[in-house]
């Protein structure tokens, strides 16, 4: 039970405030905004990068900050830059270089703008640079997005950056992997900004469903895992809610909400 009244809440996006449709319900954005007025601060906390994330929030009516990429970014509502974690540029090379040796296709989120292989399934990218402009090192890279429907080529691709310890790996899919720093998750990210804010961590509720929602579980107590979400999730979580089909996050927030006579 949250014995004290929340004043930030971060959720992640895909299959949590989202819906099956990848869109935010009526429910939801209604909740959201009602929760605002009560005095809660709102991030989104996700893999997706500033024009993505962004522009689901927007269509929706709803104005909040944004932890990006995993946690390598974090922006105010208005997509201004207040801290930032690149991934060290030797490791970007060697990355880079193996996943255009596997013809594995991927999106990179760089300081100059997000490029991809596929601009069709990553549509606010830009086409990838040739081979000698990536490598150049002129472009600080957050995030790399990898992306296969070959289980194997992916499992190959995560074990060959196994040794690389200045990177996390993680995924949000069965069909990806993203690669940050070391130092870039949500969790470690969301702490900086609650620090930045000065709200306390018991005053934060955290909301998620896949594996790289973990490090903002295991940073937060207050933490809620969606009906839907992985088990691992739901073992390290302080409740678990409705699925996000169900309205999960809107529920919760109701309930906080109606508890604290708001």
């Amino acid at each position: 039970r949250v014995k004290r009244m929340i004043k930030l809440a971060a959720s992640d996006l895909d299959g949590t405030l989202l819906n099956e449709k990848s869109f935010i319900s009526k429910e939801t954005i209604e909740i959201i905004k009602s929760s605002k007025k009560a005095g809660i601060r709102w991030v989104a906390a996700t893999g997706r990068s500033y024009k993505t994330a962004s522009r689901l929030l927007e269509e929706a009516g709803i104005c909040c900050d944004y932890v990006l990429l995993n946690g390598a970014e974090f922006r105010e509502n208005d997509g201004t830059l207040i801290f930032q974690k690149s991934i060290p540029d030797e490791s970007v090379k060697r990355i880079i270089a193996m996943l255009l040796s596997e013809k594995t296709d991927f999106e990179l989120n760089t300081d100059a703008g997000d490029f991809s292989t596929d601009c069709d399934f990553c549509d606010t990218a830009r086409p990838m640079p040739s081979e000698k402009e990536l490598l150049d090192g002129k472009r600080k890279v957050q995030k790399i997005f990898i992306f296969s429907m070959k289980s194997e080529k992916l499992a190959y691709i995560k074990e060959s950056v196994a040794d690389m310890q200045e990177i996390t790996l993680t995924s949000s899919a069965s069909w990806n992997l993203e690669i940050t720093a070391r130092e870039a998750d949500k969790g470690s990210m969301l702490k900086q900004v609650t620090d930045y804010y000065g709200i306390k961590k018991e005053e934060v509720i955290v909301f998620g469903d896949g594996e790289n929602d973990r490090p903002m579980f295991q940073t937060f107590l207050h933490s809620r895992a969606m009906g839907n979400a992985k088990e691992e999730l739901k073992q390290m979580a302080e409740k678990v809610i409705e699925t996000n089909v169900e309205h999960g996050v809107a529920k919760e927030i109701m309930r906080l909400l109606e508890e604290n006579g708001q």
